[in-house]
């Protein structure tokens, strides 16, 4: 009798290695035929799961994110203002190897995003996404009284994504600088200064007003 094979399943398996590809190689040495050899399978049948390649590395990206947001919202579910957000952060912050990878996953597709249209609206749909959520948790610790009065909520919501992204990348490239408790104690200071009324409205339009203008 035929093996029955779960399509999911299986396309989820394909996903993880070109996670795994990636992650050794690089975007330029995810082919088709390195891809294929990662999962142990044909080219042929990777053609029953995706159109290309760059149908694979888009889906790759995707379902990475959505693994990371489906970690979010159980580190989150039971909290509540800064206590959920702060969950939440500490699952996008690559603090130990699975989220290590998914750090180079991420930092690699940065390059490809600036020679590629389509890739480049990817990533900024995603961003988009990550940035609702974000925002959505500011909101509410706001709502329960958990930030300073006048704080800036798009201010609040680039700092934590700038967060992120700064400390992906320097972990891609510089593992032994930034340990997981030197970044928990940078998202426990940003998230202090929210609390504290270190970053509101007033501060930033201070800051905005040192820039020389235009000419």
């Amino acid at each position: 009798m035929p093996k029955i094979v779960d399509w999911d399943e299986r396309r989820d398996e394909i996903l993880l290695a070109t996670w795994r590809v990636i992650a050794r190689d690089g975007i330029a040495g995810a082919t088709i035929r390195a891809i294929a050899r990662e999962a142990n399978c044909s080219r042929g049948i990777l053609g029953h799961y995706f159109d290309d390649k760059a149908d694979i590395l888009s889906s790759a990206l995707v379902h990475s994110h959505r693994r990371v947001g489906a970690r979010m919202a159980a580190a989150a579910k039971g909290l509540a203002g800064l206590a959920a957000l702060r969950a939440v952060m500490l699952e996008a912050l690559p603090l130990d190897d699975r989220r290590d990878l998914e750090a180079q996953i991420e930092i690699s597709f940065w390059g490809r995003a600036l020679g590629n249209q389509a890739m480049r609206d990817l990533q900024h749909s995603e961003f988009d996404r990550l940035c609702d959520r974000l925002r959505g948790h500011l909101e509410e610790a706001a709502a329960l009284g958990d930030l300073a009065d006048g704080y800036d909520p798009e201010l609040a919501t680039h700092q934590l994504v700038v967060l992120i992204d700064g400390l992906s990348a320097e972990r891609v490239l510089y593992p032994d600088r930034v340990t997981s408790q030197r970044q928990v104690e940078m998202l426990d200071l940003l998230l202090s200064s929210f609390r504290d009324g270190a970053m509101t409205a007033d501060s930033r339009r201070l800051a905005d007003s040192t820039h020389p203008s235009d000419p």
